[in-house]
């Protein structure tokens, strides 16, 4: 069998990022080849004419559809969270580090139920301060939405980024 295309087929079937170490286990190889492997085909993927793509985030892997076409495919595509929770996470992104309290009189009273889902899902961590919490993001965070480092000054960029197109769009 074909180990190029077992790794393929595992990071399409899995939808989630995957690291070195996982892939050669599933195939049996050492880390290094299937290091090699994984380089080839993220080259691969970045010649071909598809809608999808194969990154490498902080040393993992994940398949997905390309930015250009994510847009148009988003509508059909299965939810994870819903809308407000994921405005909730925005407002979270965009400002951190920043406290629940003032979160919550950006986003309203259900921001709470929102922020436990987010650190239920490990997106996002909190830590005491005062008689609040401090809340920022988390390198699954960064893994899920295919950032390259949990930096806030990156993040708000590329969200202000999304913003500027949705606007334009």
């Amino acid at each position: 069998m074909n180990d190029k295309k077992v790794l393929e087929a595992a990071l399409f079937a899995v939808g989630q990022p995957l690291d070195v170490k996982e892939l050669a286990e599933l195939v049996g190889k050492p880390p290094e080849y299937v290091s090699e492997l994984l380089k080839s085909l993220v080259g691969e993927y970045k010649t071909r004419e598809t809608s999808l793509e194969l990154v490498e985030v902080r040393g993992k892997y994940v398949m997905q559809v390309k930015p250009v076409y994510a847009e148009k495919v988003q509508s059909i595509a299965p939810k994870e969270f819903e809308t407000p929770v994921l405005r909730t996470l925005a407002v979270i992104a965009y400002h951190q580090p920043v406290t629940q309290a003032e979160v919550v009189s950006i986003r309203g009273n259900k921001a709470y139920s929102h922020v436990v889902a987010l650190e239920e899902r490990g997106l996002i961590k909190s830590v005491l301060h005062r008689r609040t919490k401090m809340l920022t993001t988390t390198p699954a965070f960064v893994e899920y939405f295919g950032i390259e480092a949990n930096d806030p000054k990156l993040i708000r960029r590329m969200i202000e980024k999304v913003a500027k197109e949705q606007i334009s769009a």
